[in-house]
């Protein structure tokens, strides 16, 4: 990543680029790799800002040692509403009128100016591989004498993807002072400080524990598909021919174990888990400096799975302000990324959605997940009753199920928890009774959305794979 990087800085330096942007919140990684690029290109890098001091850009591009050098700069990303460092920065285009022999400006993000776009690069720099991540622990590790097996340093390199190498330093470094040669205890700790890493990212959240496949009751295809690209990341599926899998769209009816379903696939595949919080992304000074930031997070961390839930809200059809911009940049980065980061979108109002999203490239497969079938509420109550310490051999829970046909797996939870309750406050056992009585009470979503449902059930029957083998649902309204 770092080689790539370098050769990529030192190329544009050599074809005369005059103005180049790094973007990185890394500053002193950056600086160390741009004097490498520099030294490459055979040019002289000069810093001409004194730590501790915020003088203006005049002054700096007007000093004497930045004559026909590589003048690196920071912060100016900060003043490219001044109008006299647009003139300023824009004058760069004449080199022959102008000192410098080209200007790097380090910066987080940057929202170009259209009067630099003509004379501006901008190159990303990635966060750290997991080459450099190992070589960060292996000279902690030499530094203190600690010796971890091979297969813990995997596990520790691992949970430190997607820091920046000041963080994965401070993260291997307290890890190997607390624990010392106590594996367990140092990935618990890397964890730890990845996790309070990501808080800072504000639009991600890494989640630890995620709930098992087999808490999520029914939908077989999708699980038949899940379990066919089980062994699909790694060296032997891209050996065998194979491209790794890109993501899944899951649409339908809202509680009905979408959300579930995208974090359970991680552990499932023993991959971690990220979700990228869209509602925050808009929440930000920069939304799309945001979303770079955390896309380009999610690919340092590869594989991983990333978790979009209820996308539509972010890019609703006919949404204005910054959203057609990310919308570009989202289905840009699907159509186009090769790191494997598998993407699990979920969305309720597909209607919303624009077309874009949908599209075969942007995700492997779009799958519908309607109300349960009879045999999925079957198992989602024998599977609630379960989690909860009941034996579900001891409820009539066909017949419950078939009461129910109306009700999403939440709804089926929520009328044994309301059961339950019931039973409690008279210090009683949990009986049928209770759970119809329950059942009765509780109004499903259906019965208030059910034009909503009928148009979802029709959008999705020529445009998406059902997640359940049952389709007569479907069907059913198709021909009326």
């Amino acid at each position: 990543m770092a080689n790539t990087f370098t050769h990529q800085l030192a190329l544009h330096l050599r074809a005369g680029y005059p103005l180049i942007f790094v973007i990185s919140k890394e500053e002193a990684r950056a600086r160390a790799l741009i004097a490498a690029a520099t030294e490459q290109a055979k040019e002289t890098a000069i810093y001409p800002r004194t730590p501790g001091s915020t003088p203006k850009l005049e002054d700096l591009l007007g000093k004497k040692e930045c004559d026909q050098a590589v003048v690196v700069l920071d912060d100016v990303h900060r003043r490219l509403d001044d109008p006299d460092v647009l003139r300023l920065l824009s004058d760069l285009g004449d080199l022959a009128s102008f000192g410098p022999r080209a200007v790097v400006i380090l910066a987080p993000y940057v929202d170009l100016p259209v009067e630099l776009s003509s004379i501006a690069a901008i190159i990303d720099l990635p966060l750290p591989s997991p080459m450099e991540i190992a070589s960060i622990l292996n000279a902690l590790c030499s530094e203190h004498g600690v010796i971890y097996a091979e297969a813990d340093i995997k596990k520790l390199v691992r949970a430190a993807q997607g820091m920046t190498q000041a963080e994965a330093t401070r993260a291997f470094h307290k890890a190997i002072v607390e624990a010392e040669e106590d594996a367990d205890r140092s990935l618990a700790s890397v964890l730890w400080d990845k996790q309070r890493s990501l808080w800072g990212s504000r639009v991600l959240q890494s989640i630890d524990i995620p709930p098992d496949l087999e808490d999520v009751g029914g939908l077989d295809r999708l699980k038949d598909w899940l379990q066919s690209r089980k062994e699909a990341f790694g060296e032997a599926a891209r050996a065998y021919g194979l491209p790794a899998p890109r993501g899944l769209l899951l649409m339908g009816v809202q509680g009905c174990g979408k959300s579930l379903t995208a974090k359970a696939i991680s552990k499932y595949w023993h991959l971690p888990l990220v979700r990228l919080d869209i509602s925050a992304v808009f929440g930000t000074d920069h939304p799309e400096a945001a979303l770079s930031g955390a896309l380009r997070i999610s690919e340092a961390m590869a594989p991983v799975v990333l978790w979009i839930d209820e996308i539509e809200k972010g890019f609703e059809r006919g949404k204005g302000g910054h959203a057609p911009r990310l919308l570009g940049g989202m289905v840009t980065w699907l159509q186009e990324k090769d790191s494997e980061v598998f993407v699990v979108a979920t969305a309720n109002q597909v209607l919303d959605l624009p077309p874009e999203l949908p599209r075969k490239g942007r995700f492997d497969e779009v799958f519908f997940v309607d109300l349960p079938n009879f045999n999925e509420r079957c198992d989602i109550l024998r599977l609630h009753l379960q989690q909860r310490g009941r034996d579900p051999q001891q409820y009539a829970i066909e017949a419950l199920a078939k009461t129910a046909d109306k009700y999403t797996g939440s709804e089926l939870e929520q009328i044994i928890v309301s059961a339950m309750y019931a039973a409690f406050s008279r210090k009683d056992e949990l009986s049928d009774r209770d759970l119809h009585r329950a059942l009765k009470e509780t109004v499903p979503l259906y019965d208030t959305f059910e034009e909503e449902i009928k148009a979802l059930r029709e959008w999705a029957r020529r445009r998406a794979r059902p997640a359940s083998t049952d389709r007569r649902k479907i069907d059913l309204f198709s021909k009326k």
